[in-house]
């Protein structure tokens, strides 16, 4: 039986290798993110949503653990420090800032999920009353934010429901 510490003797710089790999890997120091699988995400605003005023969103795609676990707590605020925290961490960040009008009803665009990686991806809103989070990379069919004259709630959609085409809504390009 070969030990992990008898490889690099044994075997050279191959086995150092390996044990190197074996060791690293093991800890997911070099394993990426998954690829993101989002379906379809409709935003919806009522005539009367965020007491008549447009909504700012911020579509965030993380990719590190500690900043995922950062922006879940519930003390933290995203508006209007995320794209300073987006500066500082542009490898572990990426953020599409996107506003909306009341009385309409808009998709995110495919192209900010498609092929990308990320271990979450959040949504933030600005309204009058306060500021929204939800995360929506288990959204595998896609789902709605649903935006009210205060508040907001976003729903995934049901498993096996059609999903609706909505205009494609314009966001920004990253932060």
């Amino acid at each position: 039986m070969v030990l992990m510490r008898d490889l690099p003797t044994r075997f050279g710089a191959a086995g150092l290798l390996l044990a190197c790999t074996a060791v690293l890997g093991g800890c997911g120091l070099f394993s990426a993110p998954p690829k993101l699988k989002l379906g379809d995400v409709r935003v919806r605003t009522a005539p009367d949503a965020n007491r008549n005023s447009p909504v700012m969103m911020d579509v965030v795609l993380v990719s590190d653990e500690e900043l995922t676990q950062r922006l879940m707590a519930p003390d933290g605020k995203w508006f209007p420090d995320g794209p300073l925290l987006a500066a500082s961490y542009p490898q572990a960040l990426r953020v599409y800032r996107c506003e909306f009008p009341p009385s309409s009803e808009l998709m995110l665009p495919p192209e900010l999920f498609d092929g990308r990686r990320a271990l979450a991806v959040f949504v933030f809103a600005g309204l009058v009353d306060g500021e929204r989070r939800a995360r929506i990379e288990g959204w595998r069919d896609g789902g709605v934010i649903a935006v009210g004259r205060e508040g907001w709630n976003p729903v995934p959609q049901e498993k096996g429901a059609a999903a609706q085409r909505a205009p494609l809504m314009h966001c920004s390009s990253p932060m």
